[in-house]
Parts: C-alpha cells; sequence; structure tokens
C-alpha cells in the first residue's frame, strides 16, 4: 500500500476536467491541495490522500479556474446599457455615444467610488466562476481611481493582469489626455504598490486611433521594455482600416503595430477586431496574445474567425469586455458565443467563396473551455502558475454543481460537458478557490458581504446621478414617466 498524501483540501469523487498537456478529464476524479499548490490528480481508483478538508464532489465538475482576458473593472455602471442603444447599425456612432456616458461617470470617480464600483464586478466574476481578470483602465481624469478598482481586485483574492492605459488623443476627453512621461510615471506608481504574485501591472494603450502621435507607441513600447513591464494593446480597429489609410497607410493595424515597435516582444494583442488573417501569422510569430470577445462580434455580425487562429497553432482568451458589451460575466454564456460567432463568420466566408474550415478547427465544448481557461491564462502571461489543473501549479478551481434539473440529463457523462457549455449559467458554479483560498462557497462570498457591496456600488451611481445630467443619458423609467409607450406608475 503507497503511503497517504497529506493535503490541506481534498475534492473527491469529483468529474474532473485538467486541460493538462495530455488534456485528461477524470470521470470519477479527485484534486489534492497543499499549502495554495496542486500537489495531486488522478482517478478516484489511486486517491490516496488524507486531507484536513474533504469535499465531496459527487455530481459536480471541477475545472481550472475561468480567466476573463479582457475586461474593464469599473464600467459596471454601464449594467443594462444595450437596452439604449439598441439597434447597433453604425458601430463606430455607437461607441462614440458610450464615450460620452463614460467620460461623465469617469470624471466623478474618485478612488474610493472606483473602489466600491469595481468591488461589485470583482464579486459578480467570483461568483460566475473566474479566478482572475484583465483590466484595461484609461479613464484617467480622476488620478487615484485606478488605486481604487486595483485595490479592490487585491482585496477580493482573485488575480489581475493590470493595464493602466497612456492615451492621449481626440478620442478621449481633454481631463483625461496626458504625456507618454506622465502616464508612465504613474504606471511606475502602481506597479510599486499593486505588484504582487496574483496582480501584474503592465502598461500600454487602447489602440493607434486613441494617441495623438503615433510615435507615441514607440515610445510606450520601448519605455515597457526598460521598465521590464508587459505591454497592452487593445487591438480594435472598428474603422476596418479606414483611419489607417486616412493616415497614409495601406497596410493592416498588426502590420502598422509591428512598423512601430510594438511587437518587437510579447505583448497583450486585445481583442483583434479587423485583424486580417494573413497578420494572424505575424501574431503568432511575434507571440501577440488575443482575447477574444465574441459579444462584440454578434453586434457587427461579422463572426468570430477561431479557425484562423486555431489553424495556426494559436489558442486565443476569451473575455467579456465591460459591462458596456457583455451585461453578465457569464462566462457559461460567452463560451457559447464563441462557437456561435464562429458559425457566423464560416457563413460570411462561404458567402465570400471560402471554403469551410477543417473539422478540426471547429470550436467545440472542449475547445471553449480551453480558451476560457488555459487559453486566458497564456493570454494573461499566468499560464506557468494557472489556468489547468496540474501538480506543482496553484491551487486555483471551480466546482460546478450538476445535481440541478437545469444541467440534467448527462447521458452518462456522454454530454456533461456540452451541457456546462450550453446550458451552463453562473448559478451552477458553487465554490472557487485561489491559491487553495475559498474566494465563494456554496454560491457565496466568503470575502465580502454581498449586501452591503451591491448597496454601496448603487449610492456611488445616485451621488453621481444628483451631480451630473446621467439621467438625461438614460431611459426615462422612473415613476410619472413613459418610455417606449409604457407607463411607469
Amino acid at each position: 500500500m503507497p503511503e497517504p498524501l497529506a493535503a490541506d483540501t481534498l475534492l473527491k469523487n469529483a468529474y474532473v476536467v485538467t486541460v493538462d498537456q495530455e488534456r485528461r478529464v477524470f470521470t470519477d476524479g479527485y484534486v489534492a491541495f497543499y499549502e495554495g499548490r496542486i500537489t495531486a490528480v488522478g482517478p478516484m481508483s489511486e486517491c490516496t490522500v488524507e486531507a484536513s478538508e474533504t469535499i465531496d464532489c459527487a455530481g459536480k465538475v471541477v475545472l481550472p479556474g475561468f480567466l476573463n482576458a479582457h475586461n474593464h473593472l469599473t464600467q459596471v455602471f454601464f449594467r443594462g446599457y444595450n437596452d439604449d442603444r439598441w439597434p447597433v447599425l453604425d458601430f463606430p456612432a455607437a461607441i462614440a455615444a458610450l464615450l460620452k456616458q463614460q467620460a461623465l461617470v469617469a470624471s466623478r470617480l474618485d478612488e474610493e467610488r472606483s473602489y466600491r464600483l469595481a468591488r461589485l464586478h470583482a464579486l459578480e466574476l467570483t461568483q460566475a466562476g473566474y479566478i482572475g481578470t484583465h483590466d484595461e483602465h484609461f479613464t484617467n481624469a480622476q488620478r487615484f481611481s485606478a488605486d481604487g478598482a486595483w485595490r479592490a481586485l487585491d482585496e477580493s483574492g482573485l488575480r489581475g493582469f493590470l493595464c493602466r492605459c497612456i492615451v492621449n488623443g481626440d478620442k478621449v476627453p481633454e481631463a483625461d489626455r496626458e504625456t507618454v512621461d506622465g502616464g508612465l510615471k504613474e504606471v511606475e506608481r502602481l506597479k510599486a504598490k499593486f505588484d504582487s504574485s496574483r496582480l501584474e501591472i503592465a502598461t500600454g494603450f487602447l489602440n493607434y486611433q486613441y494617441l495623438a502621435d503615433p510615435d507615441d507607441m514607440r515610445r510606450i513600447a520601448e519605455a515597457s521594455a526598460a521598465m521590464d513591464i508587459r505591454l497592452d494593446v487593445d487591438m480594435t480597429d472598428n474603422s476596418g482600416g479606414k483611419a489607417l489609410q486616412a493616415r497614409g497607410y495601406m497596410g493592416g493595424q498588426v502590420e502598422y503595430y509591428r512598423d512601430f515597435g510594438v511587437l518587437d516582444r510579447p505583448m497583450y494583442a486585445g481583442k483583434a477586431v479587423n485583424v486580417r488573417i494573413d497578420e494572424i501569422d505575424i501574431l503568432a510569430e511575434r507571440d501577440g496574445r488575443v482575447g477574444f470577445v465574441p459579444m462584440l462580434r454578434q453586434f457587427d455580425a461579422a463572426g468570430l474567425p477561431v479557425h484562423n487562429f486555431l489553424a495556426r497553432g494559436v489558442i486565443p482568451g476569451i473575455g467579456t469586455d465591460g459591462p458596456m458589451v457583455s451585461d453578465s460575466q457569464n462566462i457559461f454564456e460567452i463560451m457559447r458565443h464563441v462557437i456561435l460567432a464562429q458559425n457566423l463568420a464560416v457563413l460570411k466566408e462561404r458567402r465570400e467563396g471560402i471554403p469551410v474550415p477543417d473539422v478540426h478547427h471547429w470550436a467545440t465544448s472542449e475547445t471553449v473551455i480551453e480558451m476560457a481557461s488555459l487559453g486566458s491564462a497564456r493570454t494573461l502571461f499566468m499560464d506557468d502558475v494557472t489556468g489547468s489543473l496540474e501538480v506543482g501549479k496553484a491551487a486555483d478551481c471551480v466546482i460546478a454543481d450538476l445535481n440541478r434539473a437545469t444541467m440534467r440529463p448527462t447521458q452518462q457523462d456522454r454530454r456533461t460537458l456540452g451541457i456546462l457549455v450550453w446550458a451552463g449559467g453562473v448559478d451552477a458554479v458553487d465554490t472557487v478557490f485561489v491559491e487553495g483560498q475559498k474566494l465563494l462557497e456554496g454560491g457565496r462570498s466568503t470575502v465580502w458581504d454581498e449586501e452591503e457591496v451591491i448597496r454601496e456600488a448603487e449610492m456611488v451611481l445616485a451621488d453621481i446621478s444628483t451631480e451630473t445630467d446621467l439621467p438625461t443619458l438614460m431611459p426615462d423609467r422612473v415613476a410619472g414617466r413613459q418610455y417606449r409607450g409604457w407607463t411607469y406608475i
């Protein structure tokens, strides 16, 4: 008999999805943690673990924790905004409209208010099954707004790849604009304050249209290399190349960034919106790490060319973007949107005479679970620590409960992963571990008083509404008013 293995926590009798190098799934398996690290994973028939705490996961799935590969922590105030602006027929115009509302709120987000809003967002992420997230902070009218958001994330226990963006173009309010040198000083300050084993501070810019001087891209890239911090660029070109052509550049956006030295070392390459097929090769060669936002590709009906990335050996991460795009951080919904958005892209390509992709390059439930876990971990430069259930990695994982009518029948487990992706929701998330610590148990936060978090976020926006004309930019769904033919009393 082998000697018993000591552990702090044992998850037993589970359907274990490892996303390890062999992509093993133990249909009756276990995972053991000790001092924040995974010490054993395997079939129950080989389990010899004796743990301080044992959790029976019969009827439950244990997965690597999910990571949100593209996000904005303080944009939770946009929840419900999609209904205000629908239908979206002119995407650039829709973006311009939302930036007006964002500027109004962001100008009032001091450190404490930013903390209270981001705390609500971090709570939602935890309840949705995430163990970490990306953040692009680019609203800098209030100098310490990023401090509040990142303090909330640090307090939540989640991991973070946190970018303090530098913006100075005319697409943002004058109060948000800064010099490259001024922005880099802020990045240094934030790095000294927040960088840790769970949080990595990065710098960058949204995209080329948010910098007044194109050469600022080179300055930021060179400075980030000198500071030994990651570079983050939200590679989104909603103009479809027209903005580049207006500058006299006839190539694609990836080529443009390469010309300015942005791709000289591995970097976060954002959503890769309107990246040409041949430019995916450049991203793969230069190690530009992509975090898809599939919801956006429903908005513009462009679809998501997942197959073009998979064919080049690239597994992108997936994210929600802020609530201005995805009102819910439901990772299960986002995973199925990847599959639906790929179908849109393929139908569009077929109309253009492009052959149907190879069967191996179609997204499946397995593909999108990998994208949401290990793919997103790689996108955020965390794959050496998390993203899969392997011995030596951090004890980061999620327990999803299938013991409910909405998640059955599994057909003797033949459809367990399909059910998770196609029928799953945040209500299935039971427990979330980061470094072996429970951030969520029984679907409830172990870190915060949930009711207090919600109440304080509501109060922040109520105060901002009284200080500004924000209510005039929102629906009149209040007592005594009519909206779209309905009467509110």
